[in-house]
């Protein structure tokens, strides 16, 4: 498939609908409506109006127009059936690579909080999985709830509701679905059932979406630790504070664990402390954990989790207690490790290091180390000062 790149220039003008057989409407890509205006570039697409048009452009049109028009395009008939053969497989897969980078544009919008931007790429990708694997394929299930997820953003829930409801269908009718896939479909359930306040119905799904994240990334997982924290969200919504702040805890306890072991395995290689063989199976599993966990978008909401856990916090224990000292730690490691924001988190594991002293006394071993890693985060801000950046 030819290079992705933008497109400068495109039109939107008004449909002639005068110029469509009476049987035979227009209609919306976005909506499935009935179209009024056409979006003219070497492809051209309909849309219910000019707004949507527009936001259909600066979606993804604007990055794929160029590839459109020879996909949409019959395959010829000419040659032999060999020849045939390879047209269509060569399509297909131009078509499969297509969705896979809509997918990731969705994604990658969805993440930036851009619903009305991403849902034009997910029915993209929706568009040509229908086309290629049918109605009832396994790969319709992550546009859908893309889909469903930009409509939650954009506050539709009824709307929301519909695409979850046919990845869930596929999803019940198939053998070789995924844990993975059906930890998604609950976690999103279980968000829309929190919006509309369906508290009892969320919690069952959270509980789902803990069991499959748990069932394939393990139970203290980064993954795991989203669904602890909607869980515990729920439950603050129902006023039981004790199983809310447990919940929570749950969710820094993944964090610490995993930015503390992070941190450790970069001081390891730094110091060569342990064997090269120790520290390249640290490496990979650190890896693995970025690569399919710590996505960018779980990378926004985990950030979002942990700030809004140390303001519970805060309210409730005060700035000095160890317990909120551990959340602005983590904060701190979180900051430092996967944002690279040295300013923001000195000041995080300044006022950590205040708690520990407060509450645990200087000698004590994990202040040692708290007062280590601020250290280790004032030299690298340091470098960054004395280097201009």
């Amino acid at each position: 498939m030819a290079a992705i790149a933008d497109i400068p220039e495109y039109k939107i003008q008004r449909l002639n609908l005068l110029a469509f057989p009476r049987n035979s409407q227009p209609v919306c890509e976005i909506t499935g409506d009935r179209a009024n205006v056409e979006l003219i570039t070497p492809h051209i697409t309909l849309y219910l109006n000019e707004d949507l048009a527009e936001q259909a452009w600066q979606g993804i049109i604007r990055k794929i127009a160029h590839l459109l028009s020879p996909l949409m395009q019959p395959i010829p008939l000419v040659g032999t059936q060999e020849e045939r053969n390879r047209r269509l497989t060569n399509t297909t897969l131009s078509k499969r690579s297509l969705i896979e980078y809509c997918l990731a544009e969705s994604a990658s919008l969805l993440s930036l909080q851009k619903y009305t931007l991403a849902f034009p790429a997910a029915i993209q990708a929706l568009k040509f999985c229908k086309e290629i694997d049918g109605e009832k394929s396994l790969s319709l299930v992550e546009p859908y709830l893309q889909l469903a997820q930009s409509l939650v953003g954009m506050k539709q829930l009824g709307k929301a509701e519909e695409y979850l409801a046919s990845a869930r269908w596929i999803v019940l009718n198939s053998e070789n679905c995924s844990d993975k896939i059906r930890w998604k479909l609950y976690n999103l359930k279980g968000r829309i059932g929190t919006a509309q306040g369906n508290f009892d119905s969320a919690k069952q799904d959270y509980a789902f979406a803990i069991y499959y994240a748990s069932n394939c990334y393990g139970a203290e997982s980064i993954a795991t630790s989203l669904g602890f924290y909607r869980l515990g969200d729920v439950f603050l919504a129902q006023g039981n504070m004790e199983c809310a702040l447990a919940y929570f805890d749950k969710v820094v306890d993944v964090w610490y664990k995993y930015l503390c072991e992070l941190q450790q395995g970069t001081t390891d290689f730094a110091t060569k402390k342990n064997s090269l063989q120790q520290q390249n199976i640290t490496a990979e599993r650190l890896s693995a954990i970025t690569a399919e966990q710590l996505t960018e978008e779980n990378l926004v909401e985990g950030r979002n989790h942990l700030e809004a856990i140390f303001e519970h916090r805060k309210r409730l224990l005060g700035n000095g207690h160890i317990a909120t000292g551990e959340i602005q730690y983590t904060l701190g490691l979180f900051d430092f490790l996967l944002l690279n924001n040295e300013a923001s988190a000195e000041q995080f594991i300044i006022a950590a290091l205040q708690a520990y002293e407060l509450q645990l006394g200087t000698a004590h071993s994990s202040t040692k180390h708290v007062g280590n890693m601020l250290e280790v985060v004032q030299h690298a801000l340091a470098e960054r000062v004395d280097h201009g950046y």
